[in-house]
């Protein structure tokens, strides 16, 4: 279980909803000084728990959360972009405060 594991003190935490096409997780999306965390409300749905690595993060950009999956409905939301392709895309308050504190160092 992901809270189990020992990491940095927690910098910030907000209520979160984990987007992958037309579904979606409600959770808690917290970030310390190493690790990014989405622990979901209920992990039936398959939308988490995730753990990134921040170190593994190579860029983190604005978006829009999409209601069915394309219809753009809401601006506050992020996508994360890790270093080996892979995506996360979250609808969250303050998006551009979370791109500023997520963005890797150049």
């Amino acid at each position: 279980m992901l809270s189990s594991l020992s990491d940095s003190h927690i910098q910030k935490k907000v209520l979160a909803t984990a987007q992958l096409g037309a579904g979606h997780s409600d959770g808690y999306l917290s970030v310390s000084s190493t690790t990014l965390r989405f622990e979901p409300f209920n992990q039936t749905y398959g939308l988490g728990p995730y753990l990134i690595h921040r170190d593994e993060i190579s860029k983190v950009e604005p978006t829009y959360g999409k209601g069915g999956g394309f219809i753009p409905v809401v601006a506050e939301a992020i996508t994360i972009t890790m270093a080996d392709s892979r995506q996360y895309q979250f609808v969250l308050a303050d998006a551009a405060g979370w791109i500023a504190l997520l963005q890797p160092a150049q």
